[in-house]
């Protein structure tokens, strides 16, 4: 039997309390090991709140600190999972690295692309394995779309998402220890975030990557909140209008808003094929093609154009995402990560780029030419 991956946590904020969950999940199956959780609020790492948010959690077995040097001194660990807020980053992706340990670094990686770029040379220097926090990819319904469109050419992709401001999540890191909003709710904060879509547009951008490949140039046009419109630092734009352009040609179109007072959600996801629609819902993935004889004698009835590609309950993918990870490690086989980090970079500078090219009055930004003109040397 493989020996259990003996797994550190660091961040036990929201996303690093579920990565917890499906950790603990993975040591009951007897593929890991829980040895050390970091975080930088020490309030984190009682016992009794690790308890409430992952029940199956023994604290006391586990080594808790509050200081990462000593998480990489203790030699308690084969692998890291990273999950602290992007604008907190320093330098410890580089320090475990070079400390030889595996890496699960949650998106966005960073807020500065220099420094995720210096992430992914000392990744790739220590040649331990790699891989970003883009869990969505083990989500059965993204993973249909991924089989339906293999063998025909991805040539749009849309997303809408439209939430009220305040449906942010609240957070645990202390960002008032920072200067940021005394609510802790750092997504809605643009210096925390980096903006909503760095911080939540990467997720469909991904998928789009992983269905059609990786992106060339990105065009963005923000609508920036009123000064008299921010509310406990909240000042992430309104609205967000991005086009995706990808090295095979297709685009994509990402529309996002964060609006107050609306209290609604409204989603919807699409993708379009040379000759095929395709509809991702929480409930089921469908896809709308005429087979038949080419032209039809009269315009196809609905039911002939439908198929259903997967139907069922839309799952997070967190506990499929670290399987397959620790599995990994255990194996020494890189081919089961399907975001390591060399490949998460071009999400990435995708969204960062989206950034820049508002600040530059909607200018398209070529990532190649980006990425060259703000790398370390010899970096990318």
């Amino acid at each position: 039997m493989t020996t259990a991956v003996r797994i550190g946590v660091v961040g036990l904020g929201q996303r690093g309390l579920q990565h917890l969950q499906a950790l603990v999940r993975l040591q009951g199956e007897g593929r890991a090991q829980v040895t050390v959780l970091c975080d930088a609020v020490p309030a984190n790492l009682d016992a009794a709140k690790l308890k409430r948010f992952v029940p199956a959690l023994d604290a006391a077995a586990v080594f808790r600190t509050s200081d990462f040097d000593t998480v990489l001194e203790s030699g308690r660990c084969d692998a890291l999972f990273i999950a602290i807020p992007p604008s907190l980053h320093r330098d410890e992706v580089v320090w475990a690295a070079r400390a030889g340990l595996h890496l699960m670094v949650e998106k966005p990686m960073s807020l500065d692309p220099a420094q995720a770029l210096a992430m992914q040379d000392a990744i790739e220097s220590a040649g331990v394995l790699s891989c970003c926090g883009f869990q969505q990819r083990f989500d059965p319904r993204h993973e249909a779309v991924h089989r339906y469109v293999q063998d025909r050419r991805v040539v749009l992709a849309t997303y809408a998402f439209h939430a009220g401001l305040e449906r942010h999540d609240a957070k645990h890191a202390d960002t008032r220890r920072h200067g940021g909003p005394r609510n802790r709710v750092w997504t809605a904060s643009r210096v925390w975030s980096g903006t909503t879509v760095v911080e939540g547009g990467i997720h469909p951008l991904d998928l789009w990557r992983y269905w059609c490949g990786d992106v060339d140039w990105v065009q963005a046009a923000y609508v920036p909140r009123a000064e008299e419109d921010i509310v406990d630092q909240a000042d992430n734009p309104y609205a967000y209008s991005v086009q995706f352009g990808f090295a095979n040609g297709a685009v994509g179109n990402l529309v996002l808003s964060r609006l107050r007072r609306v209290y609604n959600l409204l989603a919807d996801h699409r993708i379009f094929c040379t000759e095929s629609q395709i509809e991702v819902r929480a409930d089921a993935v469908t896809a709308y093609r005429y087979e038949g004889p080419y032209p039809p004698p009269a315009e196809p009835a609905r039911e002939a154009v439908v198929r259903t590609l997967w139907t069922g309950e839309a799952a997070e993918g967190t506990y499929e995402f670290g399987k397959a990870f620790v599995r990994a490690v255990a194996e020494g086989d890189s081919s089961l990560i399907r975001s390591p980090f060399r490949d998460g970079m071009n999400s990435l500078a995708a969204v960062l780029a989206a950034n820049e090219s508002h600040a530059r009055n909607g200018a398209r930004i070529h990532l190649a030419d980006w990425l060259a003109a703000v790398a370390p040397n010899g970096s990318g």
